[in-house]
């Protein structure tokens, strides 16, 4: 089979990288995150989480002392899943050393870091359209 040049109306692939704004980086961790914990049957027993640093490496970043300047793109991505009613997936998101979230973690309003962890991965993220960067810059900027 041969293959298809592209046509000129198509736009081509838009690839991610680490310079990249605000609102494309959030959008880059929401699919990162998601596809993180989703695809299982039921949600792991040690709570499953990634932490920062990981988190800066598939990002694309050198080291994993980046991941120190994801809270404002993780909670964009924790506001923009409160206001859609889903648990934040942001929480899973820790430090390598404690195990925790940071301080500026956005959680669900009378829930634990462990009650969200259960959430998130009750949750069908499948189910759950990807965020445009346009709506990510609109929580961005409520945020501020």
């Amino acid at each position: 089979m041969a293959s298809k040049t592209a046509k000129a109306d198509i736009p081509s692939i838009r690839r991610f990288g680490p310079g990249d704004r605000v609102q494309v980086q959030a959008q880059r961790i929401w699919l990162i995150l998601s596809g993180y914990v989703s695809g299982r049957e039921e949600p792991p027993r040690d709570g499953r989480t990634i932490t920062y640093g990981e988190l800066a490496l598939r990002m694309g970043y050198g080291d994993t002392r980046a991941g120190h300047t994801l809270s404002r793109q993780l909670g964009i991505v924790g506001h923009y899943c409160l206001m859609n009613g889903l648990p934040a997936l942001n929480a899973i998101v820790v430090n390598a050393t404690t195990g925790e979230p940071g301080g500026d973690v956005v959680l669900t309003s009378g829930r634990s870091f462990r009650d969200e962890l259960r959430a998130i991965y009750r949750q069908d993220w499948y189910e759950v359209g990807v965020p445009t960067t346009g709506t990510l810059r609109k929580v961005w900027e409520a945020m501020r």
